[in-house]
Protein backbone atom coordinates (compact mmCIF):
# COMPACT_ATOMS: atom_id res chain seq x y z
CA UNK A 1 0.00 0.00 0.00
CA UNK A 2 0.99 3.56 -1.24
CA UNK A 3 2.54 5.78 2.29
CA UNK A 4 2.25 8.44 -0.08
CA UNK A 5 -0.41 11.23 1.61
CA UNK A 6 -1.62 12.35 -1.87
CA UNK A 7 -2.59 8.92 -2.61
CA UNK A 8 -4.23 8.07 0.79
CA UNK A 9 -8.45 8.12 0.22
CA UNK A 10 -9.27 10.21 3.01
CA UNK A 11 -13.62 9.89 4.49
CA UNK A 12 -13.95 13.42 2.27
CA UNK A 13 -12.56 11.69 -0.70
CA UNK A 14 -14.56 8.60 -0.44
CA UNK A 15 -17.65 10.74 -0.18
CA UNK A 16 -16.94 12.86 -3.13
CA UNK A 17 -16.40 9.89 -5.23
CA UNK A 18 -19.59 8.51 -3.83
CA UNK A 19 -21.43 11.60 -4.62
CA UNK A 20 -19.78 11.32 -8.14
CA UNK A 21 -20.61 8.30 -8.79
CA UNK A 22 -24.19 8.93 -7.68
CA UNK A 23 -24.49 11.50 -10.05
CA UNK A 24 -23.60 10.37 -13.02
CA UNK A 25 -25.13 6.69 -12.25
CA UNK A 26 -28.49 8.12 -11.60
CA UNK A 27 -28.79 10.23 -14.85
CA UNK A 28 -27.39 7.56 -16.80
CA UNK A 29 -30.19 5.94 -15.72
CA UNK A 30 -33.05 8.13 -15.96
CA UNK A 31 -31.54 8.67 -19.49
CA UNK A 32 -31.50 5.37 -20.91
CA UNK A 33 -34.54 3.74 -18.53
CA UNK A 34 -36.95 6.78 -19.98
CA UNK A 35 -35.18 6.59 -23.71
CA UNK A 36 -34.54 10.09 -23.25
CA UNK A 37 -32.34 11.58 -26.22
CA UNK A 38 -28.71 12.40 -25.86
CA UNK A 39 -27.86 10.07 -23.05
CA UNK A 40 -24.32 11.36 -22.73
CA UNK A 41 -25.27 15.01 -21.02
CA UNK A 42 -27.51 12.79 -18.45
CA UNK A 43 -23.88 11.34 -17.43
CA UNK A 44 -21.45 13.38 -17.94
CA UNK A 45 -22.72 16.83 -16.84
CA UNK A 46 -23.30 15.85 -12.59
CA UNK A 47 -19.65 14.22 -12.97
CA UNK A 48 -18.32 17.57 -14.35
CA UNK A 49 -20.76 19.43 -11.40
CA UNK A 50 -19.31 17.53 -8.40
CA UNK A 51 -16.28 16.56 -9.53
CA UNK A 52 -15.62 20.28 -9.87
CA UNK A 53 -17.00 21.72 -7.01
CA UNK A 54 -16.50 19.43 -3.70
CA UNK A 55 -18.25 21.40 -1.13
CA UNK A 56 -21.38 22.30 -1.56
CA UNK A 57 -21.92 26.00 -3.25
CA UNK A 58 -25.27 27.22 -4.04
CA UNK A 59 -23.43 29.97 -6.28
CA UNK A 60 -22.01 27.60 -7.79
CA UNK A 61 -25.35 25.61 -8.62
CA UNK A 62 -26.68 29.00 -9.90
CA UNK A 63 -23.75 29.42 -12.29
CA UNK A 64 -24.55 25.66 -13.65
CA UNK A 65 -28.03 26.93 -14.55
CA UNK A 66 -27.61 29.74 -15.90
CA UNK A 67 -25.42 28.79 -18.23
CA UNK A 68 -27.62 26.96 -20.03
CA UNK A 69 -29.61 29.69 -22.03
CA UNK A 70 -26.60 31.92 -22.26
CA UNK A 71 -25.08 28.87 -24.57
CA UNK A 72 -28.25 28.30 -26.08
CA UNK A 73 -28.57 31.20 -27.20
CA UNK A 74 -25.23 31.91 -28.31
CA UNK A 75 -25.28 28.59 -30.45
CA UNK A 76 -28.87 29.04 -32.00
CA UNK A 77 -27.67 32.47 -33.18
CA UNK A 78 -24.60 30.55 -34.58
CA UNK A 79 -26.23 28.16 -36.57
CA UNK A 80 -29.47 29.46 -37.35
CA UNK A 81 -28.32 32.63 -38.54
CA UNK A 82 -24.66 32.78 -39.38
CA UNK A 83 -24.59 29.02 -40.46
CA UNK A 84 -24.05 30.09 -44.07
CA UNK A 85 -21.31 32.50 -43.27
CA UNK A 86 -18.66 29.98 -42.06
CA UNK A 87 -16.27 33.29 -41.15
CA UNK A 88 -18.84 35.32 -39.57
CA UNK A 89 -19.77 31.99 -37.60
CA UNK A 90 -15.73 31.61 -36.93
CA UNK A 91 -15.87 35.34 -35.69
CA UNK A 92 -18.97 35.51 -33.51
CA UNK A 93 -17.40 32.13 -31.70
CA UNK A 94 -14.19 33.40 -31.34
CA UNK A 95 -15.60 36.63 -29.12
CA UNK A 96 -18.17 34.40 -27.33
CA UNK A 97 -15.09 32.22 -26.39
CA UNK A 98 -12.87 35.26 -25.08
CA UNK A 99 -16.27 36.57 -23.44
CA UNK A 100 -16.33 32.69 -21.58
CA UNK A 101 -12.70 32.84 -20.33
CA UNK A 102 -12.98 36.35 -19.42
CA UNK A 103 -15.55 35.39 -16.49
CA UNK A 104 -13.26 32.57 -16.29
CA UNK A 105 -10.22 34.39 -14.94
CA UNK A 106 -11.82 37.07 -13.48
CA UNK A 107 -11.25 37.96 -9.24
CA UNK A 108 -15.27 37.76 -9.43
CA UNK A 109 -15.26 33.57 -8.74
CA UNK A 110 -17.47 32.69 -12.27
CA UNK A 111 -15.20 30.01 -13.24
CA UNK A 112 -18.08 27.45 -13.32
CA UNK A 113 -20.47 29.86 -15.59
CA UNK A 114 -17.69 30.30 -18.21
CA UNK A 115 -16.67 26.81 -18.28
CA UNK A 116 -20.24 25.58 -18.67
CA UNK A 117 -21.18 28.60 -21.53
CA UNK A 118 -18.13 27.38 -23.12
CA UNK A 119 -19.23 23.31 -22.94
CA UNK A 120 -23.17 24.36 -23.78
CA UNK A 121 -22.30 26.26 -26.69
CA UNK A 122 -19.45 23.83 -28.37
CA UNK A 123 -21.44 21.11 -27.92
CA UNK A 124 -24.74 22.36 -29.48
CA UNK A 125 -22.80 23.63 -32.60
CA UNK A 126 -20.89 20.80 -32.98
CA UNK A 127 -23.94 18.72 -33.38
CA UNK A 128 -26.51 21.07 -34.74
CA UNK A 129 -24.19 22.04 -37.54
CA UNK A 130 -25.20 18.49 -39.01
CA UNK A 131 -28.71 18.97 -40.87
CA UNK A 132 -30.16 15.36 -39.58
CA UNK A 133 -29.71 16.32 -36.12
CA UNK A 134 -32.81 17.48 -34.56
CA UNK A 135 -32.41 20.87 -32.99
CA UNK A 136 -35.15 20.66 -30.35
CA UNK A 137 -34.22 16.94 -29.26
CA UNK A 138 -31.24 18.38 -29.01
CA UNK A 139 -31.98 21.53 -27.03
CA UNK A 140 -34.28 20.11 -24.20
CA UNK A 141 -31.79 17.21 -23.48
CA UNK A 142 -28.68 20.12 -23.01
CA UNK A 143 -31.54 21.70 -20.74
CA UNK A 144 -32.98 18.89 -18.93
CA UNK A 145 -29.52 17.43 -18.14
CA UNK A 146 -28.66 20.36 -16.90
CA UNK A 147 -31.55 20.73 -14.71
CA UNK A 148 -31.12 17.05 -13.66
CA UNK A 149 -27.47 18.11 -12.85
CA UNK A 150 -28.14 20.48 -10.34
CA UNK A 151 -30.93 18.22 -8.80
CA UNK A 152 -28.67 15.41 -8.36
CA UNK A 153 -25.88 17.98 -6.91
CA UNK A 154 -28.61 18.71 -4.05
CA UNK A 155 -29.46 15.39 -3.64
CA UNK A 156 -25.26 13.91 -3.13
CA UNK A 157 -24.41 16.13 -0.73
CA UNK A 158 -27.63 15.29 1.05
CA UNK A 159 -26.78 11.34 1.04
CA UNK A 160 -22.81 11.58 1.26
CA UNK A 161 -22.26 15.00 2.82
CA UNK A 162 -18.44 15.73 3.85
CA UNK A 163 -17.33 14.66 7.35
CA UNK A 164 -15.42 17.43 8.40
CA UNK A 165 -14.62 21.32 6.66
CA UNK A 166 -12.27 21.26 3.75
CA UNK A 167 -9.94 24.24 3.36
CA UNK A 168 -11.51 26.38 1.18
CA UNK A 169 -9.88 27.05 -2.42
CA UNK A 170 -7.70 30.26 -2.91
CA UNK A 171 -7.58 31.13 -6.75
CA UNK A 172 -4.32 32.60 -7.80
CA UNK A 173 -3.68 35.99 -8.27
CA UNK A 174 -2.79 37.24 -11.65
CA UNK A 175 -1.94 40.45 -13.06
CA UNK A 176 -3.40 42.16 -16.21
CA UNK A 177 -0.73 41.25 -18.44
CA UNK A 178 -0.74 37.25 -17.74
CA UNK A 179 -5.06 37.33 -17.59
CA UNK A 180 -4.79 38.62 -21.19
CA UNK A 181 -2.19 35.92 -21.79
CA UNK A 182 -4.78 33.31 -20.75
CA UNK A 183 -8.08 34.81 -22.65
CA UNK A 184 -6.21 34.54 -25.92
CA UNK A 185 -4.29 31.56 -25.77
CA UNK A 186 -7.60 29.40 -24.83
CA UNK A 187 -10.05 31.71 -26.67
CA UNK A 188 -8.02 30.96 -29.95
CA UNK A 189 -7.46 27.59 -28.64
CA UNK A 190 -11.24 27.12 -28.42
CA UNK A 191 -11.64 28.55 -31.80
CA UNK A 192 -9.35 26.52 -33.57
CA UNK A 193 -10.96 23.05 -32.13
CA UNK A 194 -14.54 24.52 -33.08
CA UNK A 195 -13.12 25.30 -37.01
CA UNK A 196 -11.54 21.62 -37.10
CA UNK A 197 -15.02 19.80 -36.02
CA UNK A 198 -16.83 22.19 -38.27
CA UNK A 199 -14.65 21.30 -41.38
CA UNK A 200 -14.23 17.47 -40.53
CA UNK A 201 -16.84 14.80 -40.87
CA UNK A 202 -16.72 13.25 -37.27
CA UNK A 203 -20.72 13.71 -36.30
CA UNK A 204 -19.97 11.21 -33.19
CA UNK A 205 -16.99 12.42 -32.31
CA UNK A 206 -18.50 14.12 -29.02
CA UNK A 207 -15.71 12.37 -27.00
CA UNK A 208 -13.27 14.03 -28.57
CA UNK A 209 -14.89 17.25 -29.01
CA UNK A 210 -15.41 17.59 -25.47
CA UNK A 211 -11.76 16.46 -24.69
CA UNK A 212 -10.42 19.71 -26.79
CA UNK A 213 -12.66 22.27 -24.69
CA UNK A 214 -11.95 20.30 -21.44
CA UNK A 215 -8.17 20.68 -21.20
CA UNK A 216 -8.72 24.56 -21.62
CA UNK A 217 -10.05 24.26 -18.71
CA UNK A 218 -6.53 23.85 -17.15
CA UNK A 219 -5.95 27.59 -18.66
CA UNK A 220 -2.35 28.28 -18.62
CA UNK A 221 -0.17 26.52 -21.00
CA UNK A 222 1.40 23.97 -18.54
CA UNK A 223 -1.92 23.21 -16.92
CA UNK A 224 -3.89 22.72 -20.25
CA UNK A 225 -0.53 20.13 -21.08
CA UNK A 226 -1.11 18.66 -17.94
CA UNK A 227 -4.91 18.12 -18.60
CA UNK A 228 -4.04 16.86 -22.28
CA UNK A 229 -1.79 14.62 -21.31
CA UNK A 230 -4.00 12.76 -18.00
CA UNK A 231 -7.41 13.44 -20.76
CA UNK A 232 -5.34 11.15 -23.29
CA UNK A 233 -4.13 8.61 -20.22
CA UNK A 234 -8.26 8.66 -18.78
CA UNK A 235 -9.68 8.30 -22.12
CA UNK A 236 -7.77 5.26 -23.06
CA UNK A 237 -8.49 3.34 -19.34
CA UNK A 238 -12.10 4.27 -19.29
CA UNK A 239 -12.30 3.23 -23.60
CA UNK A 240 -10.01 0.28 -21.79
CA UNK A 241 -12.46 -0.34 -19.13
CA UNK A 242 -15.46 -0.30 -21.64
CA UNK A 243 -13.80 -3.11 -23.85
CA UNK A 244 -13.24 -4.93 -20.91
CA UNK A 245 -16.82 -4.94 -19.52
CA UNK A 246 -17.93 -5.48 -23.42
CA UNK A 247 -15.93 -8.43 -23.11
CA UNK A 248 -17.65 -9.80 -19.55
CA UNK A 249 -21.22 -9.31 -20.52
CA UNK A 250 -20.91 -9.89 -24.24
CA UNK A 251 -24.19 -12.12 -23.89
CA UNK A 252 -26.01 -10.35 -21.52
CA UNK A 253 -25.69 -6.97 -22.71
CA UNK A 254 -29.19 -6.60 -23.27
CA UNK A 255 -29.94 -7.03 -19.29
CA UNK A 256 -29.95 -3.73 -17.90
CA UNK A 257 -28.85 -4.17 -14.52
CA UNK A 258 -26.20 -5.90 -15.05
CA UNK A 259 -24.93 -2.83 -17.70
CA UNK A 260 -25.76 -0.46 -14.84
CA UNK A 261 -23.65 -2.56 -12.26
CA UNK A 262 -20.25 -2.40 -14.71
CA UNK A 263 -21.02 0.94 -14.90
CA UNK A 264 -21.74 2.04 -11.31
CA UNK A 265 -18.33 0.20 -10.50
CA UNK A 266 -16.69 2.27 -12.90
CA UNK A 267 -17.95 5.22 -12.03
CA UNK A 268 -17.06 4.92 -8.47
CA UNK A 269 -13.24 3.18 -9.05
CA UNK A 270 -12.29 6.28 -10.88
CA UNK A 271 -14.21 8.40 -8.96
CA UNK A 272 -12.33 7.29 -6.07
CA UNK A 273 -9.32 7.84 -8.14
CA UNK A 274 -10.09 10.98 -8.92
CA UNK A 275 -10.93 12.78 -5.40
CA UNK A 276 -8.30 10.97 -3.52
CA UNK A 277 -5.06 12.13 -6.42
CA UNK A 278 -4.36 15.74 -4.99
CA UNK A 279 -1.30 16.63 -7.37
CA UNK A 280 -4.08 17.60 -9.38
CA UNK A 281 -3.64 15.17 -12.05
CA UNK A 282 -7.33 14.71 -13.21
CA UNK A 283 -6.51 11.14 -14.78
CA UNK A 284 -9.42 9.83 -13.01
CA UNK A 285 -11.57 13.12 -13.68
CA UNK A 286 -10.14 12.24 -17.34
CA UNK A 287 -11.52 8.49 -17.03
CA UNK A 288 -14.91 8.72 -15.46
CA UNK A 289 -15.95 11.14 -18.28
CA UNK A 290 -14.61 9.17 -20.72
CA UNK A 291 -16.45 6.10 -19.28
CA UNK A 292 -19.79 8.32 -18.82
CA UNK A 293 -19.82 9.30 -22.55
CA UNK A 294 -19.00 6.01 -23.79
CA UNK A 295 -21.87 4.05 -21.85
CA UNK A 296 -23.99 7.16 -22.46
CA UNK A 297 -23.64 7.12 -26.47
CA UNK A 298 -24.29 3.34 -26.49
CA UNK A 299 -26.97 1.24 -26.38
CA UNK A 300 -26.83 -2.22 -24.55
CA UNK A 301 -26.81 -4.14 -27.84
CA UNK A 302 -24.07 -1.53 -29.69
CA UNK A 303 -20.36 -3.40 -30.11
CA UNK A 304 -18.70 -1.35 -27.52
CA UNK A 305 -15.28 -2.81 -28.07
CA UNK A 306 -15.17 -0.86 -31.77
CA UNK A 307 -16.79 2.32 -30.40
CA UNK A 308 -14.18 2.73 -27.67
CA UNK A 309 -11.63 1.86 -29.91
CA UNK A 310 -12.67 4.82 -32.55
CA UNK A 311 -13.42 7.24 -29.26
CA UNK A 312 -10.29 6.55 -28.08
CA UNK A 313 -8.28 6.90 -31.04
CA UNK A 314 -10.17 10.30 -31.83
CA UNK A 315 -9.52 11.76 -28.08
CA UNK A 316 -5.55 11.47 -28.54
CA UNK A 317 -5.32 12.53 -32.00
CA UNK A 318 -7.26 15.45 -31.16
CA UNK A 319 -6.30 15.97 -27.84
CA UNK A 320 -2.61 15.69 -29.09
CA UNK A 321 -3.42 18.20 -32.36
CA UNK A 322 -4.64 20.66 -29.22
CA UNK A 323 -1.63 20.37 -27.47
CA UNK A 324 0.53 21.21 -30.08
CA UNK A 325 -1.53 24.32 -31.48
CA UNK A 326 -1.64 25.20 -28.03
CA UNK A 327 1.79 25.59 -27.58
CA UNK A 328 2.40 27.41 -30.76
CA UNK A 329 -0.10 29.84 -29.28
CA UNK A 330 1.58 30.05 -26.58
CA UNK A 331 5.21 30.97 -28.21
CA UNK A 332 3.34 33.45 -30.57
CA UNK A 333 1.82 35.31 -27.64
CA UNK A 334 4.70 35.36 -25.85
CA UNK A 335 6.82 37.33 -28.68
CA UNK A 336 4.77 40.59 -27.62
CA UNK A 337 4.72 42.09 -24.68
CA UNK A 338 1.29 42.54 -23.81
CA UNK A 339 0.46 39.34 -23.89
CA UNK A 340 3.60 37.48 -22.78
CA UNK A 341 2.98 35.42 -20.03
CA UNK A 342 5.35 36.37 -16.74
CA UNK A 343 6.16 34.01 -13.97
CA UNK A 344 6.28 36.07 -10.89
CA UNK A 345 9.66 36.68 -9.36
Amino acid sequence: MSTNPAQVLTANDWRQACRMAFGGFVGWALATLLSLPYAAYYAVYPLVLLGLSPVYDRHVALQFIASAPTGMIAASLMIGVFSTHPVVMTAIYLGYALFCFAVMTSPRKLFMYGAMCLAVCSGLVHYGSYPEMAWQQLFWAIAGSLACSVVLYVLSFALFPDVEPRAPRIPPKRTPTQRRHLVLLCALGATGSFAFFQLVEMSDSLSAQMATVLILLGLTHEGIWSFGRTRIVGSVIGSIHASVTQLLITHYSSFWPLTASALLAGLLWFSASHTRDKSGSMTGFSAVTALAILFGLLSPTDDLIGNSLYRGVSVVISVSAMLVFISLLHYALNRFPSTRWETPA
